[in-house]
């Protein structure tokens, strides 16, 4: 299991950096009902979540190497080519978009105007399936777990991790209010406005780490 767990760990941490998620949650714990909402910001999230991991755990069963151990060579020369794509990509998120940022901003500040519970729970939820790069990082993860030889019991500790990195965003922001309380929301405060005003560039951070991860892997297995 530690084998396995050793080599998500990387994705499972790039995955759990997800901007626009946290900024909705810290605006949430700022305002008023922020228990109700956040309750509703997790609970969308992970809803979706749950139904991501399992359409992608089911169908990565059923491929041919599935509990064997060995992925095929296809696997690997297919995260060489998604690391490098992804290495394109981070380079264009890392140049300057200061017009992307303050519109990205404005449209999750527009989220945290409405009210209700359940407008939350399903922006969350919306926020969550366009959220592509995360999904596009699950993928090999996922693969790992389905491809591995170990017990089932280990596995489903494995997907467990995973499921609580990408929760992580919408976990950390009302645990750290409930913890600290306005010393809390001041610091989350303090981390929205850095992510905020250079969320592409964050997401072209974690693009690059990414791409750096399955280019090794992808070429030192082939």
């Amino acid at each position: 299991m530690w084998t396995l767990l050793a080599a998500v760990l990387p994705l499972g941490l790039a995955a759990a950096v997800t901007p626009t998620l946290f900024a909705l949650q810290v605006l949430v714990v700022s305002g008023p009902q922020w228990q109700k909402r956040s309750l509703g910001v997790i609970a969308g999230t992970a809803i979706v979540f749950v139904i991501i991991f399992a359409l992608v755990l089911g169908g990565l069963s059923q491929l041919p190497d599935a509990g064997t151990g060995e992925k095929p060579k296809w696997a690997y020369a297919s995260e060489l080519v998604a690391g490098l794509v992804l290495l394109a990509v981070s380079v264009w998120l890392l140049m300057p978009h200061p017009e992307a940022d303050a519109k990205l901003e404005r449209k999750v500040s527009s989220y945290a105007n409405h009210a209700s519970v359940w407008v939350f729970a399903g922006l969350a939820a919306y926020m969550t399936v366009t959220d592509f790069s995360t999904i596009v990082i699950l993928i090999p993860a996922l693969h790992d777990v389905t491809n591995s030889a170990i017990a089932v019991v280990e596995k489903a500790v494995v997907v467990a991790f995973l499921m609580f990195c990408v929760l992580l965003p919408v976990i950390a922001p009302p645990l750290a209010v409930r913890l600290a309380g306005d010393r809390g929301v001041r610091f989350m405060k303090r981390i929205y406005t850095v992510v905020m005003g250079h969320q592409l560039q964050v997401m072209g951070a974690v693009s690059a780490f990414v791409a750096v991860v399955l280019i090794w892997r992808g070429f030192t297995s082939l």
